[in-house]
C-alpha cells in the first residue's frame, strides 16, 4: 500500500480524494467509490499500486493506437479500480473488484 496522491483533509475531519469528479469524502476505513483508495488514520493510500489483475497480448486493432503499427501485438496490463459504473463494461469483475 502506498500513500495517494491528489486528496486533501476537510474541515469536517474528513478526508476528501480528488483524484476524479465523485469526490468521496471518506471517514476513517472508508473506501471510495472507484475501491482502490482508503482511508487509514489521517493519510489516504492506494489500494492498486503496483498490483496488477490482469495481462494479455492483444492486437493493437482493439485498443485506442489501431492506427499506430495496424497488424502488431500490444501488452495490455490493468489493475482493480474504477469510478465509472458503466452497465456494458466488458471489464467489470476487474475494474469493480476488490482487493
Amino acid at each position: 500500500m502506498r500513500e495517494a496522491s491528489y486528496w486533501k483533509t476537510r474541515s469536517d475531519g474528513r478526508l476528501a480524494c480528488v483524484l476524479c469528479p465523485h469526490v468521496c469524502k471518506l471517514a476513517d476505513g472508508g473506501v471510495g467509490l472507484c475501491n482502490a483508495r482508503e482511508r487509514k488514520g489521517d493519510k489516504l493510500y492506494t489500494l492498486n499500486y503496483a498490483r496488477m489483475t490482469s495481462m494479455a497480448m492483444d492486437p493493437i486493432e482493439k485498443k485506442p493506437l489501431y492506427h499506430f503499427h495496424p497488424g502488431s501485438q500490444i501488452l495490455s496490463v490493468g489493475t482493480f479500480g474504477c469510478s465509472f459504473r458503466c452497465p456494458w463494461c466488458q471489464n467489470s469483475e476487474i475494474s469493480q473488484g476488490r482487493p
